[in-house]
């Protein structure tokens, strides 16, 4: 069993670090509240609606309206700007242009990457892709963020300031924001931690 006997609630507007070693569920874990994995057993409940019930289309519409993802390697459009990169999910899921536009533009701005729109992805650092990336989760307007390993692949001096930017997202927003890590100096940041190992939650310390 990669989870077993998970018992968890995450209230709205939480900021959750998830911590243990490789192989410990984390990621699992990750992929059943975003409803990219249906447990096997058990439930799940997101927002009131008992997700086991939903057929794939409505489960692809909660997590499309309710759920934002960052990855540690960015998966951003290498051909596309960051301003285009960004705009995908709302061109995917219809908004006319002129409200596309002003929305992507308004969070470029909030997420201090305005200079940066008109950049492809192999022309920003990793940190600024990272960013790119957050924009790209949040311009959706989710009310679920989930982060796994965000600051993977970058620096200390970058993670720091994605780590920093996801919690402007929770505290601004309202956001709740669930990070994966193994960095105990991330984890010591958020508001609750809880540890996995061997697919099980350890008890609290």
């Amino acid at each position: 069993l990669a989870l077993d006997g998970v018992s968890l609630a995450i209230e709205a507007g939480e900021y959750l670090a998830v911590m243990g070693p490789s192989g410990s569920g984390k990621s699992t874990l990750l992929n059943v509240l975003g409803l990219l994995d249906r447990p096997d057993e058990g439930e799940y409940w997101l927002e009131g609606a008992r997700t086991a019930r939903l057929a794939e289309p409505d489960l692809a519409r909660l997590r499309g309206q309710a759920i934002g993802f960052v990855f540690q390697s960015f998966h951003l459009v290498p051909r596309l700007t960051a301003f285009e990169n960004v705009a995908l999910p709302l061109m995917l899921a219809g908004m006319a242009p002129a409200e596309r536009t002003a929305r992507v533009a308004a969070l470029l701005a909030e997420l201090g990457l305005f200079a940066r729109a008109d950049h492809r992805p192999a022309e920003l650092s990793g940190g600024q892709r990272q960013r790119v990336a957050i924009a790209r989760a949040m311009v959706t307007q989710p009310r679920l963020l989930l982060a796994d390993e965000p600051t993977g692949n970058l620096d200390s001096r970058s993670g720091d300031e994605v780590i920093a930017l996801l919690e402007h997202l929770n505290r601004e927003r309202g956001v709740t924001l669930v990070v994966v890590t193994h960095d105990e100096r991330i984890g010591a940041r958020a508001g609750r931690r809880i540890r996995m190992n061997d697919g099980r939650l350890e008890p609290p310390c």
